[in-house]
Protein backbone atom coordinates (compact mmCIF):
# COMPACT_ATOMS: atom_id res chain seq x y z
CA UNK A 1 0.00 0.00 0.00
CA UNK A 2 0.87 3.52 -0.86
CA UNK A 3 2.12 5.56 1.78
CA UNK A 4 0.92 9.21 2.59
CA UNK A 5 4.29 10.74 1.42
CA UNK A 6 4.46 8.60 -1.49
CA UNK A 7 1.09 9.25 -2.86
CA UNK A 8 2.50 13.32 -2.39
CA UNK A 9 5.61 12.77 -4.04
CA UNK A 10 3.85 11.24 -7.10
CA UNK A 11 0.87 13.54 -7.43
CA UNK A 12 4.32 16.76 -7.41
CA UNK A 13 5.65 14.28 -9.98
CA UNK A 14 2.52 14.59 -12.15
CA UNK A 15 2.15 18.14 -11.94
CA UNK A 16 5.60 18.67 -12.88
CA UNK A 17 5.50 16.61 -16.04
CA UNK A 18 2.21 16.54 -17.38
CA UNK A 19 0.18 18.89 -15.33
CA UNK A 20 -2.59 19.66 -18.45
CA UNK A 21 -3.14 16.07 -17.87
CA UNK A 22 -3.97 16.29 -13.88
CA UNK A 23 -7.19 14.49 -12.43
CA UNK A 24 -7.50 12.71 -15.53
CA UNK A 25 -5.07 9.72 -15.48
CA UNK A 26 -7.43 7.53 -13.10
CA UNK A 27 -6.57 6.00 -9.71
CA UNK A 28 -6.50 9.12 -7.93
CA UNK A 29 -8.21 9.48 -4.87
CA UNK A 30 -9.71 13.24 -3.08
CA UNK A 31 -10.99 14.06 0.13
CA UNK A 32 -13.26 16.93 0.22
CA UNK A 33 -13.58 18.63 3.64
CA UNK A 34 -16.73 20.48 4.38
CA UNK A 35 -18.00 21.45 8.23
CA UNK A 36 -21.23 19.54 8.67
CA UNK A 37 -22.94 22.11 10.99
CA UNK A 38 -22.60 24.94 7.26
CA UNK A 39 -23.13 22.15 5.24
CA UNK A 40 -26.71 22.08 7.39
CA UNK A 41 -27.34 25.69 7.81
CA UNK A 42 -31.07 26.91 6.34
CA UNK A 43 -30.26 29.94 4.61
CA UNK A 44 -33.80 31.29 5.66
CA UNK A 45 -32.01 32.05 8.85
CA UNK A 46 -30.63 34.55 7.90
CA UNK A 47 -27.72 34.41 9.93
CA UNK A 48 -24.98 32.19 8.29
CA UNK A 49 -24.01 31.85 5.07
CA UNK A 50 -24.65 28.12 4.12
CA UNK A 51 -22.47 26.36 2.05
CA UNK A 52 -22.92 25.79 -1.68
CA UNK A 53 -20.14 24.85 -3.60
CA UNK A 54 -19.76 21.01 -2.75
CA UNK A 55 -22.22 19.72 -4.97
CA UNK A 56 -20.50 21.41 -8.02
CA UNK A 57 -16.79 20.52 -6.41
CA UNK A 58 -17.12 16.95 -6.25
CA UNK A 59 -18.97 16.38 -9.76
CA UNK A 60 -15.63 18.17 -11.37
CA UNK A 61 -13.33 15.70 -9.52
CA UNK A 62 -15.32 13.15 -10.65
CA UNK A 63 -15.28 14.41 -13.89
CA UNK A 64 -11.38 15.08 -13.67
CA UNK A 65 -10.62 11.11 -13.16
CA UNK A 66 -10.85 11.37 -9.07
CA UNK A 67 -12.32 8.72 -6.26
CA UNK A 68 -13.43 11.21 -4.22
CA UNK A 69 -14.29 10.98 -0.57
CA UNK A 70 -16.49 13.54 1.17
CA UNK A 71 -15.53 13.75 4.85
CA UNK A 72 -17.72 16.11 7.05
CA UNK A 73 -16.08 17.65 10.14
CA UNK A 74 -18.86 16.78 12.65
CA UNK A 75 -18.88 17.98 16.20
CA UNK A 76 -17.15 16.05 18.94
CA UNK A 77 -16.03 13.81 16.12
CA UNK A 78 -12.39 15.79 15.41
CA UNK A 79 -10.03 13.14 15.91
CA UNK A 80 -11.87 10.44 14.15
CA UNK A 81 -12.08 13.00 11.10
CA UNK A 82 -8.19 13.80 11.42
CA UNK A 83 -7.75 10.00 11.40
CA UNK A 84 -10.20 9.22 8.39
CA UNK A 85 -7.84 11.89 6.43
CA UNK A 86 -4.62 11.14 7.48
CA UNK A 87 -5.51 6.95 6.99
CA UNK A 88 -7.23 7.41 3.32
CA UNK A 89 -3.55 7.95 1.03
CA UNK A 90 -5.20 11.04 -0.37
CA UNK A 91 -3.87 12.35 -3.49
CA UNK A 92 -4.75 16.00 -2.49
CA UNK A 93 -7.20 17.48 0.21
CA UNK A 94 -9.96 19.75 -1.31
CA UNK A 95 -10.29 22.22 1.78
CA UNK A 96 -14.40 23.72 1.55
CA UNK A 97 -14.43 24.16 4.99
CA UNK A 98 -15.32 27.90 5.87
CA UNK A 99 -15.95 27.32 9.66
CA UNK A 100 -15.30 24.70 12.17
CA UNK A 101 -18.46 24.13 14.25
CA UNK A 102 -20.41 26.77 12.51
CA UNK A 103 -17.84 29.37 13.83
CA UNK A 104 -16.22 31.06 10.70
CA UNK A 105 -13.50 32.37 13.30
CA UNK A 106 -11.80 28.52 13.46
CA UNK A 107 -11.90 28.59 9.94
CA UNK A 108 -8.38 28.06 9.90
CA UNK A 109 -8.27 25.34 12.04
CA UNK A 110 -9.02 22.89 9.49
CA UNK A 111 -6.37 24.14 7.31
CA UNK A 112 -3.69 23.60 9.61
CA UNK A 113 -4.65 20.17 10.90
CA UNK A 114 -3.80 19.10 7.34
CA UNK A 115 -0.45 21.30 7.30
CA UNK A 116 0.35 18.93 9.99
CA UNK A 117 -0.55 15.46 8.13
CA UNK A 118 1.59 17.19 5.14
CA UNK A 119 -0.97 15.87 2.62
CA UNK A 120 -1.04 18.50 -0.37
CA UNK A 121 -4.19 21.32 0.17
CA UNK A 122 -5.99 22.94 -1.71
CA UNK A 123 -6.76 27.08 -1.31
CA UNK A 124 -4.93 29.32 1.29
CA UNK A 125 -2.30 28.38 3.89
CA UNK A 126 -4.01 28.44 7.65
CA UNK A 127 -1.74 31.53 8.77
CA UNK A 128 -3.59 33.51 5.60
CA UNK A 129 -6.79 32.17 6.51
CA UNK A 130 -6.67 33.59 10.00
CA UNK A 131 -5.04 37.13 9.40
CA UNK A 132 -7.86 37.57 6.49
CA UNK A 133 -10.43 36.92 8.44
CA UNK A 134 -9.81 39.87 11.29
CA UNK A 135 -10.24 42.73 9.29
CA UNK A 136 -9.13 44.59 11.88
CA UNK A 137 -5.38 43.00 11.63
CA UNK A 138 -5.90 42.53 7.53
CA UNK A 139 -6.15 46.64 7.27
CA UNK A 140 -3.36 47.51 9.87
CA UNK A 141 -1.21 45.14 7.84
CA UNK A 142 -2.05 46.56 4.43
CA UNK A 143 -1.95 50.12 5.89
CA UNK A 144 1.46 49.89 7.18
CA UNK A 145 2.30 48.67 3.41
CA UNK A 146 1.47 51.73 1.90
CA UNK A 147 -2.51 50.25 0.50
CA UNK A 148 -5.39 52.45 0.81
CA UNK A 149 -8.04 50.96 3.15
CA UNK A 150 -10.69 52.50 4.63
CA UNK A 151 -10.39 54.55 8.05
CA UNK A 152 -11.22 52.11 10.72
CA UNK A 153 -11.90 50.99 14.23
CA UNK A 154 -12.47 47.72 16.07
CA UNK A 155 -15.30 47.65 18.60
CA UNK A 156 -14.96 44.86 21.18
CA UNK A 157 -18.05 42.86 22.36
CA UNK A 158 -17.82 44.95 25.81
CA UNK A 159 -16.81 48.36 24.41
CA UNK A 160 -19.14 51.07 24.44
CA UNK A 161 -19.74 52.88 21.02
CA UNK A 162 -16.94 54.95 20.30
CA UNK A 163 -17.42 58.70 21.15
CA UNK A 164 -14.73 60.00 18.76
CA UNK A 165 -16.08 58.07 15.48
CA UNK A 166 -17.29 61.21 13.54
CA UNK A 167 -16.60 59.78 9.71
CA UNK A 168 -20.29 59.50 8.11
CA UNK A 169 -21.36 57.37 6.29
CA UNK A 170 -19.90 54.15 7.73
CA UNK A 171 -20.53 50.17 7.71
CA UNK A 172 -20.72 48.30 10.99
CA UNK A 173 -19.57 44.52 10.28
CA UNK A 174 -18.39 41.53 12.30
CA UNK A 175 -14.83 42.01 12.83
CA UNK A 176 -14.28 38.23 11.34
CA UNK A 177 -16.44 36.67 9.44
CA UNK A 178 -16.75 36.80 5.62
CA UNK A 179 -19.72 35.77 2.38
CA UNK A 180 -21.34 39.31 3.81
CA UNK A 181 -22.65 37.64 7.54
CA UNK A 182 -24.07 40.35 9.53
CA UNK A 183 -24.19 42.85 6.92
CA UNK A 184 -27.70 44.40 5.94
CA UNK A 185 -28.40 47.70 4.41
CA UNK A 186 -28.45 49.39 7.89
CA UNK A 187 -24.99 48.52 9.05
CA UNK A 188 -24.74 51.68 6.57
CA UNK A 189 -25.13 54.36 9.15
CA UNK A 190 -25.34 57.78 8.52
CA UNK A 191 -25.65 59.66 11.88
CA UNK A 192 -24.31 58.99 15.59
CA UNK A 193 -27.54 57.26 16.86
CA UNK A 194 -27.29 54.69 13.73
CA UNK A 195 -23.81 53.68 14.49
CA UNK A 196 -24.83 52.96 18.40
CA UNK A 197 -28.11 51.24 16.75
CA UNK A 198 -26.33 48.93 14.36
CA UNK A 199 -23.44 48.78 16.86
CA UNK A 200 -25.86 47.08 19.53
CA UNK A 201 -27.90 45.08 17.70
CA UNK A 202 -24.92 43.47 15.73
CA UNK A 203 -22.75 42.33 18.86
CA UNK A 204 -25.14 40.73 20.51
CA UNK A 205 -25.56 38.48 17.73
CA UNK A 206 -21.29 38.69 16.17
CA UNK A 207 -19.45 39.81 18.99
CA UNK A 208 -16.88 42.03 17.90
CA UNK A 209 -17.03 44.82 14.88
CA UNK A 210 -15.53 46.77 13.10
CA UNK A 211 -16.50 50.50 11.84
CA UNK A 212 -15.33 51.19 8.59
CA UNK A 213 -15.46 54.68 6.58
CA UNK A 214 -17.81 53.66 3.85
CA UNK A 215 -16.67 54.32 0.55
CA UNK A 216 -19.52 55.23 -1.68
CA UNK A 217 -17.92 54.19 -4.89
CA UNK A 218 -17.79 51.81 -7.76
CA UNK A 219 -16.90 48.03 -6.66
CA UNK A 220 -14.62 45.63 -8.44
CA UNK A 221 -13.73 42.20 -7.37
CA UNK A 222 -10.51 41.14 -8.37
CA UNK A 223 -10.28 37.05 -8.67
CA UNK A 224 -6.82 35.50 -7.80
CA UNK A 225 -6.22 31.62 -9.12
CA UNK A 226 -2.61 30.57 -8.47
CA UNK A 227 -0.36 33.25 -10.53
CA UNK A 228 -3.48 33.63 -12.80
CA UNK A 229 -5.20 36.77 -12.20
CA UNK A 230 -8.52 36.48 -13.92
CA UNK A 231 -10.59 39.81 -15.25
CA UNK A 232 -12.03 41.81 -13.17
CA UNK A 233 -15.57 42.22 -12.11
CA UNK A 234 -17.87 45.05 -10.94
CA UNK A 235 -21.28 44.88 -8.95
CA UNK A 236 -23.64 47.23 -10.95
CA UNK A 237 -25.87 48.41 -7.70
CA UNK A 238 -28.38 50.58 -10.04
CA UNK A 239 -31.27 48.44 -9.81
CA UNK A 240 -31.05 48.34 -6.13
CA UNK A 241 -34.45 49.72 -4.43
CA UNK A 242 -34.37 53.55 -3.41
CA UNK A 243 -32.60 54.40 -0.48
CA UNK A 244 -31.02 50.98 -0.37
CA UNK A 245 -26.91 51.61 0.19
CA UNK A 246 -24.63 50.36 -2.73
CA UNK A 247 -23.61 47.32 -0.98
CA UNK A 248 -23.34 43.48 -1.23
CA UNK A 249 -25.56 42.46 2.02
CA UNK A 250 -26.30 38.74 3.05
CA UNK A 251 -29.71 39.25 1.18
CA UNK A 252 -27.69 39.94 -2.24
CA UNK A 253 -25.53 36.60 -1.82
CA UNK A 254 -27.80 34.19 -0.48
CA UNK A 255 -31.65 34.80 -0.98
CA UNK A 256 -31.90 34.71 -4.28
CA UNK A 257 -34.97 37.30 -5.93
CA UNK A 258 -34.65 39.27 -3.23
CA UNK A 259 -34.45 43.32 -4.02
CA UNK A 260 -30.91 43.02 -2.96
CA UNK A 261 -30.21 39.70 -5.15
CA UNK A 262 -31.82 41.75 -7.90
CA UNK A 263 -30.31 44.97 -7.25
CA UNK A 264 -26.60 43.67 -7.37
CA UNK A 265 -25.75 43.14 -10.74
CA UNK A 266 -22.21 41.49 -11.64
CA UNK A 267 -20.61 42.50 -14.41
CA UNK A 268 -17.92 40.76 -15.90
CA UNK A 269 -15.56 41.89 -17.55
CA UNK A 270 -15.63 44.83 -15.99
CA UNK A 271 -16.02 48.02 -18.06
CA UNK A 272 -12.43 49.55 -17.11
CA UNK A 273 -9.96 51.16 -19.57
CA UNK A 274 -6.90 48.19 -19.87
CA UNK A 275 -4.47 50.09 -18.44
CA UNK A 276 -6.61 51.21 -14.92
CA UNK A 277 -7.86 47.03 -14.88
CA UNK A 278 -4.31 46.42 -15.41
CA UNK A 279 -3.33 48.61 -12.31
CA UNK A 280 -6.32 47.11 -10.15
CA UNK A 281 -5.26 43.20 -10.96
CA UNK A 282 -2.08 43.93 -9.89
CA UNK A 283 -3.01 45.81 -7.25
CA UNK A 284 -4.83 43.29 -5.76
CA UNK A 285 -1.93 40.45 -6.52
CA UNK A 286 0.38 42.64 -4.57
CA UNK A 287 -2.41 42.75 -1.50
CA UNK A 288 -2.96 38.93 -1.96
CA UNK A 289 1.43 38.20 -1.98
CA UNK A 290 1.47 40.34 0.99
CA UNK A 291 -0.63 38.00 2.78
CA UNK A 292 1.21 35.16 1.72
CA UNK A 293 -1.37 33.95 -0.42
CA UNK A 294 -1.55 30.96 -2.14
CA UNK A 295 -4.12 28.79 -3.68
CA UNK A 296 -7.41 31.38 -4.41
CA UNK A 297 -8.73 34.45 -3.71
CA UNK A 298 -11.04 37.13 -4.19
CA UNK A 299 -9.89 40.90 -3.35
CA UNK A 300 -12.90 43.56 -2.78
CA UNK A 301 -11.93 46.89 -3.87
CA UNK A 302 -13.70 50.19 -4.12
CA UNK A 303 -12.77 53.42 -6.10
CA UNK A 304 -13.53 56.63 -4.40
CA UNK A 305 -14.72 59.68 -6.56
CA UNK A 306 -11.60 60.54 -7.37
CA UNK A 307 -10.98 57.29 -8.51
CA UNK A 308 -8.24 55.80 -5.67
CA UNK A 309 -8.66 52.06 -4.63
CA UNK A 310 -9.26 51.25 -1.23
CA UNK A 311 -8.89 47.86 -0.48
CA UNK A 312 -11.81 46.67 1.22
CA UNK A 313 -11.39 42.71 1.96
CA UNK A 314 -9.29 40.48 0.83
CA UNK A 315 -11.56 36.72 0.62
CA UNK A 316 -9.00 33.79 0.56
CA UNK A 317 -10.98 30.18 -0.55
CA UNK A 318 -14.16 32.18 -2.11
CA UNK A 319 -17.38 30.22 -2.78
CA UNK A 320 -16.61 27.91 -5.41
CA UNK A 321 -20.80 27.32 -5.97
CA UNK A 322 -20.94 26.85 -10.09
CA UNK A 323 -23.15 30.22 -10.06
CA UNK A 324 -20.60 32.44 -7.84
CA UNK A 325 -18.29 35.04 -8.67
CA UNK A 326 -14.94 33.58 -9.26
CA UNK A 327 -16.57 30.61 -11.72
CA UNK A 328 -18.50 33.44 -13.30
CA UNK A 329 -14.70 35.56 -13.75
CA UNK A 330 -12.87 32.11 -14.77
CA UNK A 331 -15.74 31.30 -17.66
CA UNK A 332 -14.92 35.07 -19.10
CA UNK A 333 -11.31 34.18 -18.60
CA UNK A 334 -11.71 30.99 -20.61
CA UNK A 335 -11.73 28.17 -18.17
CA UNK A 336 -14.71 25.70 -18.22
CA UNK A 337 -15.51 25.32 -14.09
CA UNK A 338 -13.76 21.69 -14.40
CA UNK A 339 -10.69 23.41 -15.34
CA UNK A 340 -11.10 26.25 -12.43
CA UNK A 341 -10.95 23.25 -9.81
CA UNK A 342 -8.42 21.26 -12.08
CA UNK A 343 -6.14 24.33 -11.33
CA UNK A 344 -6.89 24.64 -8.15
CA UNK A 345 -5.72 21.23 -7.62
CA UNK A 346 -2.53 22.03 -9.92
CA UNK A 347 -2.10 24.57 -7.24
CA UNK A 348 -2.14 22.73 -4.03
CA UNK A 349 0.30 19.58 -5.57
CA UNK A 350 2.64 22.75 -6.83
CA UNK A 351 2.84 24.11 -3.37
CA UNK A 352 3.78 20.73 -1.40
CA UNK A 353 5.71 20.20 -3.91
CA UNK A 354 7.69 23.25 -3.72
CA UNK A 355 7.24 22.88 -0.04
CA UNK A 356 5.28 26.62 0.24
CA UNK A 357 4.96 29.60 -2.49
CA UNK A 358 7.46 29.82 -4.47
CA UNK A 359 7.26 33.58 -6.45
CA UNK A 360 6.50 33.12 -10.20
CA UNK A 361 5.43 35.86 -12.70
CA UNK A 362 2.11 36.94 -12.47
CA UNK A 363 -0.05 36.15 -15.79
CA UNK A 364 -2.89 38.71 -16.34
CA UNK A 365 -5.81 36.57 -18.39
CA UNK A 366 -7.80 38.63 -20.36
CA UNK A 367 -11.29 38.39 -21.23
CA UNK A 368 -12.44 35.55 -23.83
CA UNK A 369 -16.36 35.92 -24.08
CA UNK A 370 -18.86 38.74 -24.25
CA UNK A 371 -18.79 38.88 -20.36
CA UNK A 372 -21.97 38.42 -18.30
CA UNK A 373 -23.83 40.85 -16.65
CA UNK A 374 -26.75 38.33 -14.79
CA UNK A 375 -26.60 35.67 -12.10
CA UNK A 376 -26.56 32.45 -14.20
CA UNK A 377 -25.64 29.47 -13.57
CA UNK A 378 -22.00 28.69 -15.13
CA UNK A 379 -21.56 25.29 -15.92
Amino acid sequence: MTSRSQASEESARATATAPELLGRQGGKRAAVLVDSVAEAFVTGTNETAPATSTEGVVKALDSLGYETSLLPLEPGKAAAWLSEIGAGEFDVVFNLCESVHGYAAAEHLAAAAVELLGLPLTGARSTTLLHCLDKDRCAAVLQAHGFAVPAWRRVRQSDAPPEDWDRFAAIVKPAAQDASNGVHPNSVVRSRAELVDAIERLRQHWGDLVIQDFIEGREINLAIVGNHLLPPAEIDFSDLPGGTPPIVSFAAKWQPGSPEDAGTRPVCPAPLPAKQAEALQQLAARAWRLMDGNGYARVDIRLDADGVPYVIDINPNPDLSPDAGLARQAKVAGWSYERLIEKIVEEALLTARDGGWKTRDWVTLPPRTNGLRVREPVT
